[in-house]
């Protein structure tokens, strides 16, 4: 993936949780058989969906032809009352550098080493090691998708998308996103549930199965 769309990836992540939190179903890179007939000839990068509400979201970088894109858009969409379009721009900011792809056996014995702190009690360092080494396999199994530092919620999606996590797997990850960022932004006493732990090293471990 290119920094250009890691960048877009990243406000769509940092966009969607809200309208999730609104009620709204959301899908990111709608398929074309959701979409009404009149967009059948532009893909927004995520719908949100209610009964009484749709809105499609885009997300551009500044420049001309943008502006463009964004004034055909509204012209598109200007005659359907039942939706609404709201256009997101991504700052033009440098890129994060490509970080280095994980061996194997480094990756192996980093599960190794979040299933030595779930056994000792040290949970919630567990948790936070299982997530920098989710972020390794998922940068050794899709370099070009995940080369660069994700957001936890990108990650997920990623991996989900390309087949690697089934949906109850990415759900049970997705119930541990907020207690990875709060015990890395801060917060030193989020409680770390036994069940949920396991689960998560019995993804990195059906995961690494996944490596040649």
């Amino acid at each position: 993936m290119s920094p250009p769309e890691t960048r877009e990836a990243d406000v769509l992540d940092s966009l969607l949780p809200r309208y999730r939190a609104e009620g709204f179903n959301v899908f990111v890179n709608p398929s074309p058989s959701i979409l009404p007939p009149f967009m059948q000839e532009y893909r927004p990068d995520a719908v949100a969906l209610k009964p009484d509400k749709k809105i499609a979201i885009e997300v551009v970088r500044p420049g001309e032809t943008s502006a463009r894109k964004v004034r055909d858009l509204q012209s598109l969409f200007a005659p359907q009352p039942d939706w609404e379009l709201r256009v997101f721009y991504v700052s033009s900011l440098p890129s994060e550098e490509t970080l280095a792809v994980a061996s194997r056996s480094a990756i192996e014995s980093a599960i190794q080493r979040v299933i030595d702190l779930a056994k000792d009690g040290h949970r919630l360092p567990a948790l936070v090691m299982a997530w920098g080494t989710l972020e390794a396999l998922g940068r050794a199994l899709l370099p070009d998708r995940l080369g660069r530092p994700q957001t936890p919620a990108r990650l997920i999606e990623v991996l989900a998308s390309a087949g690697h996590l089934t949906p109850d797997e990415a759900d049970t990850l997705r119930e541990a996103i907020s207690l990875r960022n709060a015990a890395v932004h801060g917060g030193l006493d989020p409680v770390v549930d036994d069940k949920l732990l396991e689960q998560f090293i019995a993804i990195l471990q059906t995961l690494a199965g996944f490596l040649s």
